[in-house]
């Protein structure tokens, strides 16, 4: 059954002198309007302009009859396939439907939301709403149940390991004599698998106490939703909550000023020339798990929420996201390293609203082939920069590899996870590096830096309006890294950022975005003086204008 067929189109006019006649051949049905090809065969034939409104009206007359008879045709012949031919009636009547309900909106089911769809709107809406208090009370109290795990878990640990250095301390000392090598081996095996049935016991422990809390959390959010609805006052159990929020002392001097200050310069910018742009650039100087560690807050002797889980929690369902740049090893684990430390701030407290770290790893780990595969036929296209292509950043692994389904990472690969639980941050990008970084030569063109280049582009793209970059690409301190060291590396970042943020923002909106420049905690004032005074060489600064009056 052809979908278009050509029919000669045929109309003639008088003039003065002559009668003419056009014909021309044309597809059924047309992929453009009448009166768009008659003005092509107007420019085409020299047509005068008097005949312009009824050839119009004669062709979509001609289009709108031929096709008719083509659907007819086509319908005729389909009905007759379907008499002839031994297709069930319901068979086809059950496809039609499925096509109906895909392709047509008015016969498509309305969407019904899940589970986590209608937790997210509900959260979003009592966070914004007179609930806010008990939230974040009742969030800290199931924070402070896991802490209490976390010490005991940290106390039995320990004691196993000053039992266990003990014996082992007992035993080197008697060796030959009461003890031999093999008796030696034999007792460190022992100790490694106890101290394994140990920690496996903890780390049960600490899953079932997140899955009860998270269940409980949010069959408490359902029912506070539901009691909160319409005009009544809230419920009794709520305002008993709110109530010793509001009941506690005023914080002290000391408690006020108890956190350790860090070094913070701020800089608000116009990127562009005709379409300028206005954004902020933060530069820190402080341990990059402090964006991620909750600290704790005292009022009157009493630990409270930390004030800065309300801004994270407000702006968790919102355009408003923090991302934070976390560089790591190969290895998609977190066993050893800041991972390891990242990983402890995740258990420390039990997040209701994504999945574990660990199930997030498991999740990418499952992904890791099929990107691998992209990668290998992404590899050859050098002429187009893309996400895919930046990431085929390692010269080792050969295409066979990747193929064949290769899960390891290289520099510059990286990898998020999503947060509910952490203090100023949403979204962690892992970035994988080596130790490249460490040299002093490295070039814009560095897969590091190109993986940077993607994370804002995903900022851009995905409503993160404040990501955190380490300046440095390192997230501590080390013996080569000079003054001239780190100077050269700054420039290098903030002119490699800067033409990043000027490349997305032509094709992005023009909303203004914060992008924090992290510089690790043992830099000197004065060198971090040094970069704070770079900012404004490099990028334009927004000063206000100064009106003298006389």
């Amino acid at each position: 059954m052809p979908h278009t067929i050509e029919k000669d189109f045929n109309y003639s006019f008088e003039t003065k002198t002559t009668t003419s006649n056009l014909n021309v051949p044309i597809t059924v049905p047309m992929n453009n309007s009448p009166q768009e090809f008659v003005g092509r065969l107007v420019q085409l034939h020299n047509l005068p302009c008097f005949v312009v409104r009824e050839l119009e009206e004669k062709l979509e007359e001609f289009v709108t009859k031929e096709a008719t008879c083509l659907h007819d045709r086509n319908a005729d012949e389909s009905i007759n396939q379907v008499k002839m031919s031994d297709t069930e009636v319901e068979n086809l009547l059950k496809q039609w439907v499925t096509v109906y309900n895909q392709e047509l909106k008015m016969y498509a089911r309305p969407h019904q939301l899940s589970q986590d769809e209608k937790f997210a709107e509900i959260y979003h809406t009592l966070i914004h709403s007179p609930a806010l208090e008990t939230l974040l009370n009742l969030e800290h109290e199931y924070s402070l149940g896991v802490e209490r795990v976390t010490k005991e878990r940290d106390k039995d640990l320990q004691h196993l390991q000053d039992k266990q250095r003990a014996e082992m301390d007992e035993a080197l000392k008697n060796v030959g004599s009461v003890y031999k090598d093999e008796d030696i081996n034999l007792l460190a095996q022992r100790q490694f698998e106890n101290t394994q049935v140990v920690e496996s016991k903890w780390t049960s422990e600490l899953r079932n106490l997140h899955e009860q809390q998270k269940a409980e959390y949010r069959e408490w959010v359902f029912q506070v939703h539901e009691d909160s609805q319409g005009k009544a006052p809230l419920p009794p159990y709520v305002q008993r909550l709110r109530s010793l929020s509001a009941s506690l002392p005023d914080a002290e001097a000391e408690e006020r000023h108890a956190h350790i200050s860090r070094l913070e310069e701020s800089f608000t910018i116009h990127l562009g020339a005709q379409m300028k742009t206005t954004h902020n650039l933060r530069l820190l100087c402080t341990d990059v798990l402090d964006l991620c560690r909750h600290k704790p807050h005292t009022v009157g002797g009493l630990v409270i929420p930390q004030p800065q889980r309300l801004q994270t929690a407000m702006s968790l369902y919102s355009n408003n996201l923090c991302g934070l740049v976390l560089l790591v090893d190969n290895r998609l684990n977190s066993y050893t390293g800041i991972k390891h430390k990242f990983a402890q701030i995740c258990d420390s407290s039990t997040d209701f609203h994504f999945p574990p770290l660990d199930e997030q790893f498991h999740v990418i780990e499952q992904q890791l082939p099929k990107a691998a595969q992209v990668k290998a036929k992404k590899k050859g296209s050098s002429d187009e920069v893309d996400d895919s292509s930046i990431h085929s950043s390692s010269s080792s692994s050969s295409e066979e590899k990747e193929k064949a389904g290769d899960k390891r990472l290289h520099s510059g690969d990286f990898y998020l996870t999503k947060h509910s639980n952490l203090s100023e941050v949403h979204i962690v990008f892992h970035v994988v590096t080596d130790d490249n970084l460490r040299t002093s030569d490295i070039t814009s063109r560095h897969p590091v830096i190109l993986s940077i280049r993607n994370i804002i582009k995903l900022c851009f793209r995905y409503d993160i309006d404040t990501v955190t970059i380490p300046l440095l690409l390192t997230h501590e301190m080390s013996e080569e890294m000079t003054i001239s060291w780190c100077m050269k590396r700054a420039e290098l970042m903030f002119k490699c950022v800067k033409g990043f943020m000027i490349e997305m923002a032509t094709y992005s909106s023009q909303e203004s975005r914060t992008i924090q420049f992290l510089v690790p905690r043992g830099l000197s004032e004065e060198l971090f003086h040094q970069i704070s005074n770079m900012i404004p060489t490099i990028f334009r600064l927004s000063n206000p204008l100064v009106v003298k009056s006389y």
